[in-house]
């Protein structure tokens, strides 16, 4: 797992985790790879800065997410932290969110599946919607 800091050209700054850097090149010349503040997909990767222990440092290796975690555990916690706490709407969404942020339905926390074409639909609209790195694959349930 590779991850880059990345800047849009509105200069807004995120960061991308990807496979491997061709991972990065097949998402940034597919059109894939788009800002999550203002889904722009003119997007670069800029230098990191460099580490500096804080206060928080303690309360992420109380949670198990210290710097020395890899990043695949990282990203394995995040998704068992929104599976836990999150409603799976799966291929619904986009519209679910729809619903949400218009009032239609409760507001509540989801997650799901949508295209690159329906995020930035959905952020044109004003509604935050943020991709997540893929799950890791759980090696110990392979045959």
């Amino acid at each position: 797992m590779i991850i880059y800091d990345l800047v849009c050209d509105t200069q807004h700054r995120f960061e991308g985790w990807f496979k491997n850097t061709g991972e990065y090149t097949t998402q940034l010349s597919g059109g894939l790879l788009s800002c999550p503040v203002c889904g722009s997909t003119q997007v670069h990767k800029v230098l990191s800065v460099s580490h500096v222990n804080t206060a928080a440092e303690v309360h992420r290796a109380k949670a198990g997410l210290t710097v020395e975690a890899k990043p695949q555990e990282l990203v394995k916690k995040l998704h068992e932290h929104i599976e836990q706490r999150f409603d799976n709407v799966g291929t619904q969404f986009a519209e679910e969110a729809r619903r949400i942020h218009y009032g239609e339905t409760e507001e509540r926390n989801i997650y799901g599946q949508a295209t690159g074409v329906e995020i930035k639909e959905l952020r044109e609209e004003g509604i935050n919607a943020v991709p997540l790195p893929e799950k890791p694959t759980d090696k110990s349930k392979l045959n």
